[in-house]
């Protein structure tokens, strides 16, 4: 598991060491990727929510964008965006994660509860493969 230490959008403070003791799904993706990042990473978190149903509170989802390119647009929108029921996001303003992100696509890690790798990808778009896949290897981990 990657060393960090960030916030999301509603000053929630997430490091790597608070998250470990369950398997944990990290995807991210650079800032100019923002859309295919909240649509892909909602759809596989609300599919693995149905599908894990009375484990889900035994895996850390987190999401984590790229803003060492922020600017007042986007700081702007992550204000506003504070009053609405959205997804948590790590804001990864230092760019502790931003090794092995992609252009265009969603950088997916699955570790388990100990930290270790146990599988990565990268995706534009979630597939049904993909999400069963992820189920699976959750599965055995918890």
């Amino acid at each position: 598991m990657p060393q960090f230490q960030m916030k999301d959008q509603y000053g929630q403070s997430y490091s790597d060491t608070s998250v470990k003791g369950k398997p944990i799904v990290l995807m991210g993706c650079f800032l100019r990727d923002v859309e295919v990042c909240r649509k892909q990473g909602r759809k596989l978190y609300w599919k693995m929510q149905n599908l894990l149903w009375k484990d889900s509170n035994k895996v850390n989802f987190l999401l984590y964008l790229d803003l060492k390119e922020s600017n007042k647009i986007v700081e702007d929108y992550i204000e506003e965006s504070k009053h609405k029921q959205y997804e948590n996001i790590l804001l990864d303003r230092k760019g502790q994660l931003t090794n092995g992100l992609s252009k265009g696509e969603v950088y997916i890690r699955i570790y388990n509860k100990s930290g270790k790798l146990i599988s990565s990808s990268y995706q534009s778009q979630i597939e049904e493969t993909l999400i069963q896949e992820v189920y699976e290897i959750l599965k055995k981990e918890i």
